[in-house]
């Protein structure tokens, strides 16, 4: 079997296959596993136990879960690595939880004392992308002030052990608002109730520009108070950003849980999904909460019909499930989650208006929809589609006999045949560009490969198609659960000796330097995962990047090459090699600047490392028009208070103070004091930071006794 490791990969591969058998194929699938590897088929079957007692009744699984049923079944899991440590001014306990990206512990903190739960990224996928959607994590809640959200109390990175981490409220005797209303036999008023709790939470969260995008019962908890918590915000988006991008998510990233998804998540375009899409999940969740079951069943589908089947099927009528539910509580699902984001309460707060009709007894607003009402839907969601029908119908007689001569015309067959598998590409491309730390990875992987085999049989490996799936793949290993950066290289090379003798490609299309980029990344991802250090092949992962730069950076149709001068840039930052760094750095967002435009979020991002990296070197100067520009771009495009603007009012204050400007300095700081205590929180510690420089800046103008009475350190407190 080769190490652990290898042996959970291969376990966790055959579950996560398994669950989606039905009872007899999977009985014979463990039964064909124990003839080859008895070992395997005994620790699969303990999972499928455990998995049988868990309380997600999720459907489609992935590592979230894979992970509680290793735990449950004790097999694998995290055995608590920060467990005895001090981080943070927080002396970490047992661990008490984990998922597919992260760990959380019990943990004291010193002052003042009392219980957090603690929780950390992964050491081993917190590459900057992961990191950014954590601290992006902790910035959204730490916006957000309600009695019904988690609070956050610290976060940070902790040099020794490599992680971030953030200290969130400890919630005692935390279980889903499902689990607890059955647990205790709420009645329907009653679980109604705890359903409002938790729209007026994400109702503040939008009021804040805050999207939850995850809601979900295991996101909704009820602790031993009665009191709701809404938590998880790692998939939340601000509402802010004009073209619906931001930092965390890229097009093509399909986030949330399928079983409280709307359709439009499905698509992939974060651009399509907006205060309504939560509002179909608190939908899906207040189905399951009154009916005790799932809103939708998943039961022996392929991940891809599974994607279908929420963009195609309507939630079910709840009373159809349990004949105790009010034809109004029925009405209210209905309109939530509607197919058409049109249909539905245009926000949680008129759908919680619904709900304390249903309490008070009184007709609510809500209505389901009739057979014609959905017909129009469905419509306006598929004009092109429904013009084809109409045609079609009107040509049926002449479409039959033609079928019956084209049926033996060989040729046009495999004309088809083509097409259908560039329509598959076309469909499966889009997605490849950032797959993201996703639970339904491994089943991802599996459709893609599958459509390169298609492409090889249709159209031989020599051909666009086949070249693009092989660089989806090579994608696809890269990143997420299971990610394997030798299999991403392997692809990667594939797709470069397929797209160098495809005929309309060669080696200087976009392509085959795509797949050279993704083939150099996934060699420095596996250099950087090596247990000990090996400086050669660290030396070989830069030349690599350094030959294959002056070929992309040269090409604006390379989407990958801002990249490469971003690594380049890491590399020699480790180096301590910063004016290096920061020449990388520029040329990144001058390369991105000039294709995507001064405003683009990943623009301001790339931006903000060129920051950071000139104040390093204390070339303050060169930081302080950076951050003027960068504050007038926030500003300019309605992202005035962001976490990243706040971020650069602090970083501007400290810049001018740097520059002897102390009285400027204040000025700034004063307005990011405010910032930060507003829209952040009063208890945040990015407060001390802007005070820390505060007091400085009036040390410098001789106020030192102003300075210690009037910028006292606050204290880290709910």
């Amino acid at each position: 079997m080769g190490s652990d490791g290898d042996a959970y990969e291969s376990l966790d591969r055959a579950f996560m296959h398994v669950i989606a058998l039905d009872a007899i194929n999977r009985e014979r699938f463990v039964a064909k596993l124990a003839a080859s590897d008895p070992t395997m088929a005994v620790r699969l079957a303990s999972l499928i136990a455990a998995d049988a007692l868990q309380d997600s009744q999720s459907g489609i699984r992935g590592e979230d879960a894979l992970i509680e049923v290793r735990l449950s079944a004790g097999i694998g899991g995290d055995g608590g690595i920060l467990t005895g440590r001090q981080i943070g001014g927080f002396e970490i306990g047992e661990l008490i939880g984990q998922g597919g990206s992260g760990a959380v512990y019990r943990a004291r903190q010193q002052r003042p004392a009392r219980t957090v739960a603690f929780k950390s990224l992964r050491p081993e996928i917190a590459g900057p992308r992961a990191r950014k959607r954590f601290e992006l994590e902790a910035e959204h809640m730490a916006l957000l002030s309600h009695p019904n959200i988690a609070t956050v109390i610290a976060a940070g990175f902790d040099e020794e052990s490599r992680v971030s981490w953030m200290a969130v409220e400890f919630i005692e005797g935390a279980k889903s608002i499902v689990r607890r209303s059955v647990d205790e036999g709420l009645s329907t008023v009653a679980r109604l109730e705890l359903m409002r709790a938790a729209c007026s939470a994400v109702a503040e969260a939008h009021a804040k520009g805050v999207l939850h995008r995850d809601l979900k019962p295991s996101n909704l908890l009820v602790g031993n108070d009665g009191m709701v918590k809404v938590i998880d915000f790692g998939l939340a988006r601000a509402l802010a950003t004009p073209d619906g991008r931001s930092v965390a998510t890229e097009t093509g990233e399909i986030v949330g849980t399928l079983l409280y998804m709307s359709p439009e998540q499905c698509t992939g375009d974060p651009r399509a999904i907006d205060v309504r899409s939560d509002v179909f999940a608190l939908g899906a969740v207040l189905y399951e909460l009154i009916t005790e079951k799932a809103p939708r069943s998943f039961d022996g589908l392929s991940l891809p019909a599974a994607i279908m089947s929420v963009s195609e099927t309507d939630v079910p009528t709840p009373s159809r499930a349990n004949p105790l539910v009010s034809r109004d509580l029925d009405a209210v699902v209905a309109m939530a989650c509607a197919r058409h984001p049109l249909s539905r309460y245009s926000s949680v707060r008129e759908m919680s208006a619904d709900l304390e009709r249903v309490i008070a007894g009184e007709p609510v607003h809500a209505r389901a929809p009739g057979r014609l009402r959905k017909f129009q839907w469905w419509v306006r969601r598929e004009p092109k589609l429904a013009l084809a029908i109409s045609v079609a119908l009107v040509a049926t007689v002449s479409f039959v006999v033609a079928a019956g001569i084209d049926a033996r015309n060989k040729r046009a067959e495999a004309k088809r045949a083509s097409e259908i598998s560039r329509r598959v590409y076309d469909q499966l491309v889009p997605a490849a560009r950032k797959l993201g730390i996703t639970q339904d990875a491994p089943y991802i992987r599996e459709i893609d490969e599958a459509a390169y085999e298609l492409s090889v049989l249709v159209n031989g490996v020599n051909h666009d198609v086949s070249a693009g799936l092989a660089l989806k793949n090579a994608f696809d290993w890269l990143k997420g659960v299971g990610y394997d950066a030798k299999e991403s290289e392997r692809w990667a090379q594939i797709a470069v000796d397929s797209a160098q003798r495809a005929p309309g490609l060669g080696p200087d299309s976009k392509i085959a330097l795509e797949a050279r980029c993704v083939g150099v990344w996934a060699f420095a991802k596996g250099v950087a995962e090596l247990r000990e250090p090996d400086r050669a092949l660290e030396l070989e992962s830069r030349r690599r990047h350094e030959e294959l730069l002056p070929i992309i950076e040269a090409r604006d149709d390379v989407d990958l090459a801002s990249d490469c001068l971003g690594a380049l840039g890491e590399y020699a930052e480790a180096d301590g090699n910063l004016a290096l760094a920061a020449d990388y750095y520029r040329r990144a967002v001058e390369r991105s600047t000039r294709i995507k435009g001064e405003s683009d979020e990943l623009v301001v991002q790339a931006r903000s490392y060129l920051v950071d990296t000139l104040r390093k070197q204390m070339r303050w100067d060169e930081a302080l028009l950076e951050l003027d520009s960068l504050l007038l771009i926030q500003r300019g495009h309605e992202r005035g208070f962001s976490p990243w603007t706040i971020r650069f009012a602090m970083q501007r204050g400290e810049a001018l103070l740097r520059l002897n400007r102390p009285r400027e300095a204040e000025q700034q700081l004063v307005e990011a004091e405010i910032l930060v205590r507003d829209r952040i929180g009063p208890t945040h510690g990015m407060r001390n930071r802007v005070r820390f420089y505060l007091r400085e800046a009036l040390v410098a103008q001789n106020r030192a006794d102003e300075a210690a009475q009037e910028w006292k350190d606050i204290e880290l407190s709910r």
